[in-house]
């Protein structure tokens, strides 16, 4: 994955689990290019 993506995983309003993909969290202008049920690749990543 490229450095400036970070993938989020959590539970939208609904609970459904979701994966979104965020290009340059940090900056002043984040763009989400990613956004779907989480997939059980990350699964392992439920706390």
């Amino acid at each position: 994955m490229a450095e400036d993506l970070t993938m989020l995983i959590g539970p939208a309003a609904t609970s459904a689990l979701l994966e979104i993909g965020v290009l340059d969290i940090e900056s002043d202008d984040p763009v989400v290019i990613h956004a779907m049920a989480l997939r059980p690749t990350f699964h392992r990543f439920l706390g």
